[in-house]
């Protein structure tokens, strides 16, 4: 199972607090617990000290896939996990404690992946950090999206070149695997991050060109990290909170993307 990669940026550049999205999460009868919600991420993490007090005990150990490592872990499916008053598919959670989510909120019990949410049309708002389950369509560009490694993915175009992208809201820039070609002559500058299993490394950090996901929606210059990974399937990691509103309509196989008409996160 896959793992998301949560950013925490160190420089300059990037230094802006994370727009990130939480969920009120209850097991059983118990709860409310606060998970953050990591569209980059397949699975679901829950504490192993909230597992021992609810008396969970696993049942497989599940390989765990992250940026920098595969690692071992015991999991179990619980068939009761309700976000607010909606009972959601079975979930798999894996045991491992999400300390850096907890940096950003000590609260945090657990981390809720996208096969949560499976099936399920579900509305991101980052600028409130919510997660709304069954929510109303709203007015937006919708354009399709994709199903790559079990996470939901967007295509861009920038320059000449179309990216695809996982939309990931536990993110908190846009991260690149690669440079594209629009933005081979831009000035990096060294940068410092943390993924969400405790790794740090320095990066070259960047400007990206524009992307235009659809004829009305085009999203101006942002920062950027270029981490190299070579082979993978998607191009990078486009942060839900570049959008006021993110609608997954499951259905019919769109995202619609919601934009202020200007992000204050936006550098033209």
């Amino acid at each position: 199972m896959l793992i998301g990669a949560l950013f925490l940026f160190s420089s300059a550049l990037l230094q802006q607090k994370p727009a990130l999205v939480f969920a009120s999460v209850y097991i059983g009868d118990h709860g409310p617990y606060r998970f953050l919600v990591d569209t980059g991420s397949q699975t679901s993490l829950i504490d192993p000290k909230l597992a021992a007090e609810l008396r969970l005990r696993p049942e497989f150990r599940v390989e765990i896939v992250t940026q920098n490592s595969r690692r071992p872990m015991p999991g179990l499916k619980v068939r009761d996990l309700r976000i607010g008053g909606h009972v959601v598919p079975e979930t798999e959670l894996v045991f491992d404690d999400p300390n850096a989510a907890r940096q950003l909120d000590s609260s945090v019990r657990g981390l809720l992946g996208v096969s949560a949410l499976n099936g399920i049309d579900f509305a991101l708002t980052p600028s409130t950090g919510r997660l709304e389950l069954y929510a109303n369509r709203p007015a937006g560009e919708a354009v399709p999206f994709y199903r790559v490694e079990g996470r939901i993915a967007l295509k861009t175009r920038m320059g000449a070149e179309t990216l695809l992208l996982t939309l990931d809201s536990g993110s908190t820039n846009v991260v690149l695997f690669h440079t594209p070609g629009a933005m081979a002559k831009t000035r990096s500058v060294p940068t410092a991050f943390a993924t969400l299993e405790g790794a740090r490394s320095v990066v070259p950090t960047t400007w990206t060109a524009e992307m235009t996901f659809a004829d009305t929606l085009r999203v101006g210059v942002l920062p950027a990290a270029i981490v190299e990974r070579r082979g993978a399937e998607i191009d990078g990691l486009l942060p839900a909170s570049i959008f006021k509103t993110i609608y997954i309509d499951q259905a019919h196989g769109e995202a619609v993307l919601v934009r202020d008409s200007r992000s204050p996160r936006e550098t033209k």
